[in-house]
């Protein structure tokens, strides 16, 4: 794929300024490795990992527009499910977040920051693995558009610092005040999304994949316990992600089904990795 405009320039002036059309004011940007790329695993200040996570080259629809932001700004995991069946791969899971933008508003690339695949409770397959989806630095779109949080002083600061841009691939990025509503910011910001292939919601009109009252699917230990170790990797790298929160808790959906009634478990298992989540 040809490098767009915006990458160039990210290239060209990492940590450099950028001069906003909103406000004249001098703006930061992030490196290009924290906008396309996952931060380096070799940074030698960050523990033995407890969970691989594979990497993956993702389609991006570079006609969409997307948000760039400092890690430092994520606060919250967001667990989900997928919906669709335990055979999807992550490339799946992008391919359906292309298709479910309209030319009026096209989505980016996959929602999540990372993916998980792993067998039902009593089940054998798929083989379990975690996965990189959309990369840290880019804001993902996985909690609900209207849903909004509060900010500590920390987030204040680099929001007001006017370190969160948004544009396209071959459009300069600029400030964009309409992600803040009332004092509060779109949860997107301050979370990422970890999604659970699968589907873990009963059956409806509006999810004809889920299970049956008969036969509820429930998250095996293994998956619990791969959340859990993904969940404490995070933390251990980036100690602000303090966090575990499902879909449901920002947006009314069925998302992520009986996975929400483990979080107190998964972060119990956490504990035993030496990580604490509220």
């Amino acid at each position: 794929m040809k490098i767009s405009r915006l990458i160039l320039l990210l290239l060209f002036c990492c940590y450099g300024p950028w001069l906003s059309a909103d406000t004249g004011a001098l703006i930061s940007t992030p490196d290009l490795s924290q906008l396309l790329e996952y931060p380096s695993d070799q940074n030698p200040e960050w523990p033995v990992e407890l969970i691989p996570v594979e990497k993956v080259e993702y389609k991006r629809n570079t006609k969409a527009s997307f948000c760039i932001r400092p890690v430092e700004m994520i606060d919250t995991i967001v667990i989900h499910h997928s919906e669709t069946p335990t055979t999807s791969t992550p490339e799946d899971i992008n391919d359906l977040h292309l298709a479910r933008g309209t030319p009026e508003d096209p989505w980016y690339m996959i929602a999540y920051s990372y993916v998980i695949n792993s067998p039902y409770a009593k089940k054998l397959e798929p083989m379990a693995k975690a996965s990189e989806g959309r990369p840290l630095g880019l804001v993902g779109a996985h909690a609900g558009t209207d849903a909004y949080v509060p900010m500590d002083e920390e987030q204040k600061k680099i929001w007001d610092d006017k370190k969160i841009l948004c544009g396209k691939e071959n459009e300069e990025p600029k400030f964009d005040p309409s992600l803040i509503k009332d004092g509060l910011i779109k949860a997107n910001v301050t979370t990422i999304g970890v999604v659970v292939i699968g589907n873990y919601a009963p059956f409806s009109q509006d999810n004809p994949g889920g299970y049956s009252r008969r036969n509820p699917r429930y998250p095996s230990v293994g998956t619990q316990d791969m959340i859990a170790r993904l969940s404490c990797q995070l933390q251990k790298k980036y100690p602000k992600m303090k966090n575990i929160k499902w879909h449901n808790y920002y947006h009314s959906t069925s998302c992520p089904g009986t996975i929400k009634s483990y979080i107190g478990q998964i972060k119990t298992m956490a504990k035993e990795y030496g990580c604490d989540f509220n």
